[in-house]
């Protein structure tokens, strides 16, 4: 399978930290049991009263820029993951200085870019407020289009998933190819949480040719009331249902699978070794089965690999040959 949003890079970088790669070298592991070839890896920034709580005390430090972190990190998963076909990704551009570090950021192996996490920056709104892209948002996601980035709309609240849509569209007006996609969001219709697509914006996501990875993470699946009630199969099978409904609306050939696995961060706090319904022990084969008795063979190849790797990593990887960038 291709797993559409893991946050791999900052995973490396607080192995930095700390001088111990023993979680990256159980990653390893798991990818090459598990039959994982590909992944989405995020470098993940906030606001720094919420990463001086939730990270390492040193992880975002203003004197070190947002492009040496992500050199840092980049070798470093490069090196214990080389067979891995991975592409770089950035979420929350909080501290990206501009267009001109945004390309620095490129030249150096970033491939997608997530503008916003849950907060408010200079570039877009989370869901945390209402507002929508900036004059010098409008202007970061030019530049990544212009580079040949893919575009990753989850975590955007509804007045920025819009601005952005309406920036790729215009794009697209003018015979650019842009490759666009929510990385990690479910369905809101059937779990009413704001991080969720409702079903217009998956229709407008559908509209510029964008995909959808399908979250297995348990407080995007089922409603908050029954997060620490429902049985795991009854997690299961609602996650199949937002398999079900997203791709009644956007159709199989958009779906891709994420799992967003927080399994590294539960020493921090024990519930993150709760929410993943699929991780690497189960999703490549339990997934698999069911996906298989549900949709056969050819669509469940589809939806685990084939749309990631076609429209998405492909894609991108193309664009970067065409611009002679490595």
């Amino acid at each position: 399978m291709i797993d559409t949003h893991y946050d791999l890079l900052s995973i490396a970088y607080t192995s930095y930290l700390k001088n111990d790669f023993s979680y990256l070298e159980k990653i390893s592991k798991y990818f090459h049991e598990k039959n994982v070839k590909g992944v989405i890896a995020n470098l993940y920034f906030m606001s720094e009263e919420e990463m001086k709580k939730e990270e390492h005390p040193d992880y975002y430090k203003k004197e070190v820029s947002v492009l040496d972190m992500f050199i840092i990190s980049k070798t470093i998963l490069d090196h214990y993951l080389p067979e891995i076909d991975i592409l770089y990704s950035i979420e929350g551009a909080d501290y990206i200085k501009g267009v001109d570090e945004l390309e620095k950021l490129y030249e150096a192996g970033l491939d997608a870019l997530m503008i916003v996490w849950n907060n408010k920056n200079r570039y877009g709104s989370g869901n945390r407020s209402d507002e929508g892209l900036t004059a010098d948002g409008v202007q970061l996601i030019q530049k990544a289009i212009s580079l040949g980035m893919g575009i990753d709309l989850s975590h955007a609240n509804k007045n920025t998933f819009n601005d952005i849509i309406t920036v790729i569209k215009i794009n697209q007006d003018n015979n650019k190819d842009v490759c666009c996609y929510a990385s990690h969001s479910n369905s809101r219709t059937l779990c009413s949480r704001d991080r969720n697509l409702d079903d217009e914006q998956l229709r407008k996501l559908a509209s510029v040719n964008g995909l959808v990875g399908v979250v297995s993470t348990r407080n995007f699946v089922v409603e908050p009331e029954m997060k620490d009630t429902a049985t795991d199969e009854e997690k299961k099978a609602k996650y199949l249902e937002h398999i079900d409904y997203i791709t009644s609306i956007i159709g199989e050939d958009k779906i891709m699978l994420a799992t967003d696995d927080m399994d590294f961060c539960k020493d921090a706090d024990p519930e993150y070794g709760e929410v993943v319904i699929y991780n690497y022990e189960n999703i490549a084969s339990v997934l698999a089965e069911q996906l298989f008795s549900k949709y056969g063979e050819e669509t469940t190849y589809k939806m685990m690999y084939g749309n990631a790797k076609e429209k998405v990593f492909n894609k991108i990887r193309s664009r970067r040959k065409e611009r002679g960038v490595k």
